[in-house]
């Protein structure tokens, strides 16, 4: 009897296994780019030819792009086509002088791996930077003026 629910058990064990094995794949989700959203993008960015657009967890429009002056670009939009954030990517090789020089002032030899402009409506825009320092990490937010916020 013993052996009998042991086989049982086990068996049941095996099959809850196999199952969590399975792989689920998740469907994108369809939607179509609301009129308002394209007349806003279209207005700004008529100089770009492919976007590529998808819908983020908050349920903003997110076109993603390279701008006019080749660098990638992604901006949000809400659902009446206003812009609600702008990220601008920078090539490191080729820093605003302002934020170079800030940088030099406060982290000389120290390598930017990211540098962002982030522009958000009702706020000052302003560069994020990513330098890794002695291995570590560190996320710097540097004014329009140059201020370096840690």
């Amino acid at each position: 009897m013993k052996n009998t629910l042991f086989i049982i058990l086990a068996g049941l064990l095996f099959s809850f296994s196999a199952e969590a094995q399975k792989k689920k794949v998740k469907t994108k989700e369809k939607f179509t780019v609301p009129e308002s959203v394209n007349t806003s993008f279209k207005g700004t960015y008529s100089d770009v030819a492919d976007s590529k657009w998808s819908k983020n967890y908050t349920g903003y429009y997110v076109a993603d792009f390279t701008n006019a002056t080749s660098q990638k670009q992604i901006v949000e939009y809400n659902s009446n086509g206003t812009v609600v954030k702008s990220r601008t990517y920078f090539d490191v090789n080729t820093l605003p002088e302002m934020v170079s020089t800030s940088l030099q002032a406060r982290y000389a030899g120290v390598p930017v791996k990211e540098l962002v402009r982030v522009e958000i409506p009702g706020v000052a825009p302003y560069y994020k930077a990513t330098i890794e320092n002695s291995g570590r990490k560190k996320e710097l937010f540097i004014s329009e003026q140059g201020i370096i916020t840690e």
